[in-house]
């Protein structure tokens, strides 16, 4: 294996570690919330198992053995390390409230975001093409092979934008709950209505922190 072709290859098995601990993170999740939103939550994960299975397909037709004992960039290095980081920390909660779940999806979206800017990163390099010539004797060419690429790139940014959606779902059931409530808690607890409307006007985010 060409060094070329052996740092290609070694970007792509790093991204397969990634995606494997993004299906981790998202099955976990999944487990905490209830439905619809877990429904989504879990096609992610599935979404990031189908990225890592399509890439460990493409490491297959290769030779890995000078690559398998070989450290990943320390970009991918950390964010993978993270987001393994990140599942366990969730997979400890017990109750993940409304503020945490905000909170934990606004994180899936920065995820998001860099995965796809992972792949944009690999799309614009030489790399891709060095990988794609591997497969011309199966008549796959380099416009095929970014193709497969390009989609996982669209399917990051699907689901940030249903990972919005989710938060402003969210955001919105929560401000009907303590409309309707307020009252009555008012009525009932004086001191109980502070810490509603105090812990209501601290989980509101921040509208640039929210579409990041």
């Amino acid at each position: 294996m060409n060094g070329k072709l052996q740092e290609s290859a070694l970007y792509l098995k790093c991204c397969n570690n990634l995606e494997t601990e993004a299906f981790r993170l998202y099955e976990i999740l999944s487990k905490k919330i209830n439905q619809p939103e877990s429904s989504f939550i879990l096609g992610f994960a599935y979404d990031s198992l189908k990225c890592a299975k399509t890439i460990q397909a493409i490491l297959d037709y290769l030779d890995l053995t000078e690559i398998e004992n070989m450290t990943c960039k320390k970009n991918l290095k950390e964010l993978t390390s993270n987001v393994s980081v990140f599942s366990k920390k969730i997979a400890k909660t017990n109750n993940v409230n409304y503020e945490m779940t905000c909170e934990i999806l606004k994180e899936l979206s920065n995820l998001e975001d860099q995965l796809s800017e992972i792949y944009t990163n690999y799309l614009q390099s030489s790399s891709i093409r060095v990988i794609s010539d591997e497969f011309s004797t199966l008549s796959i060419n380099l416009s095929n092979f970014k193709k497969i690429f390009e989609n996982f790139i669209e399917q990051k940014q699907k689901h940030k934008e249903t990972i919005l959606e989710i938060i402003y779902s969210f955001e919105a059931k929560e401000a009907d709950r303590l409309r309707n409530a307020t009252p009555l808690v008012k009525y009932q607890n004086p001191d109980s209505w502070i810490r509603e409307s105090t812990l209501h006007s601290f989980s509101n985010p921040p509208t640039n922190e929210s579409t990041a």
